[in-house]
């Protein structure tokens, strides 16, 4: 039967191919390759992991000693200012306004910062991955585009060939009707026939053309590597069963990041609920500096441990808490309400491809039956029983019959790589 030896043939196809290139041919999977490192795309996957080498060294800058330094000028009131004393005098001291300079210098190192530091890396690689796995998203849809291209362009390669083994067959004809006409035994009539005939094929052929040059042209701008007229696709070679195939696409990679993301930012929260502590010098300037009696005091330096808790962390860990679980069940939902989607959409093509088996043995037994009265028309034909026109009309049958498995043949490859696609396999 004509599907078998098309499985034969395809089968015959992966024991030389073996999924790689063969000189002068291209397959589906490398075309997929191409088109995914070709894409623009591509390149957030550097931009990314720089984005997060950059955060991370930023992190790690927080157990560096950090310091700072605030300068004030102004009037300065309240101060005492302490004197000798004096008989007259009935108090050894009194308040004085003056315009001071102070100079403030505060460093601080942190020693514990209740894990806020790591918590901060780990969200850093836990965005990366959220946003690669987003970039992969997006690049996964590249894969239906080159997939109607690549099919297409097998579709219009069986149908010429078909077309010009029918062409073939009117030339054979034309020969024969020549030579009749010659004798005097044929008609003009039956010449003029043949070549309507065959001009018809010729328009058929010239619309193909450009219909594969176009294919071809869009596949070379999603590739970005430039195909020829004359480059070979091989058919890809169907080695796997359905039934089998688990769902794998990368949004499911996107829901679990997602996940990740939002328990690393959860204990984040709770890593504020937890005391820092560090070192600190903490050194003060006073120009002009501060009588007391003889003494005059123009610095005070402070160093020491230092112990800061926020409370307000405490009071939010609660609702910090639920807002979490808020936000994983959402994406919980995202994800069943995917998978629900793929399911539906996997169970449509299952129909499909079932459709197209049923549809290819049909035609099957309709070139079986078509062929032989158009063979027996052929030799009625040869032997001067049958006209001319009558055996056109059978090879034309003959034609549509085996076209029909051709497109049958091609959407059934592209519904099984529909389903392959869907699945993410």
């Amino acid at each position: 039967m004509i599907f078998r030896k098309t499985s034969l043939l395809i089968l015959l196809v992966s024991a030389v191919v073996s999924g790689s290139e063969v000189y002068g041919q291209m397959t589906l999977e490398q075309c997929h390759e191409k088109a995914r490192n070709n894409y623009p795309l591509i390149r957030q996957f550097d931009l990314i992991e720089q984005s997060k080498d950059f955060t991370v060294s930023n992190a790690n800058k927080n157990y560096l000693p950090q310091l700072s330094v605030t300068a004030i000028g102004g009037i300065v009131d309240g101060f005492p200012s302490i004197g000798p004393s004096t008989p007259t005098s009935s108090t050894s001291s009194s308040s004085s306004t003056d315009v001071k300079l102070i100079s403030i210098v505060q460093l601080n190192q942190v020693i514990w910062d209740g894990g806020i530091t790591k918590s901060v890396k780990e969200i850093s690689e836990i965005n990366a991955k959220v946003e690669r796995a987003d970039v992969e998203v997006s690049l996964y849809t590249l894969k239906s585009r080159v997939n109607n291209l690549f099919f297409g362009i097998l579709l219009i390669d069986e149908q010429k060939a078909q077309l010009e083994f029918v062409k073939g067959t009117l030339r054979q004809n034309l020969n024969i009707a020549t030579a009749a006409y010659q004798n005097g035994v044929a008609y003009q009539s039956d010449l003029d026939e043949i070549n309507v005939e065959l001009l018809n094929l010729e328009q058929q052929l010239t619309e193909l053309e450009y219909n594969r040059s176009a294919f071809v042209g869009m596949l070379s701008l999603l590739t970005g590597e430039e195909i020829t007229e004359d480059q070979e696709f091989t058919p890809p070679v169907l080695t796997e069963e359905l039934s089998s195939l688990e769902i794998k696409r990368p949004e499911l990679d996107l829901f679990s990041s997602q996940e990740e993301l939002i328990e690393s930012q959860t204990k984040m929260k709770r890593s504020g609920i937890y005391p820092k502590l560090g070192l600190m010098g903490l050194g003060t300037f006073i120009q002009p500096g501060i009588s007391f009696g003889q003494e005059e005091m123009n610095q005070l330096l402070v160093a020491g441990l230092s112990l800061s808790w926020e409370l307000g962390s405490i009071y939010r860990r609660s609702n910090d808490k639920k807002l979490g679980e808020v936000n994983l069940n959402k994406i919980d939902n995202r994800r069943e309400t995917f998978l629900f989607s793929t399911r539906l959409e996997l169970t449509r093509v299952e129909q499909d491809i079932e459709k197209y088996k049923a549809l290819m043995e049909r035609d099957e037994q309709l070139i079986k039956l078509k062929t032989s009265i158009k063979n027996s028309y052929q030799s009625q034909y040869d032997n001067g029983v049958a006209r001319l026109s009558d055996l056109l009309i059978r090879i034309n049958d003959e034609n549509m019959a085996r076209q029909s498995f051709i497109v049958h043949e091609i959407q059934y490859l592209m519904a099984v790589y529909e389903y392959k696609t869907t699945s993410g396999n």
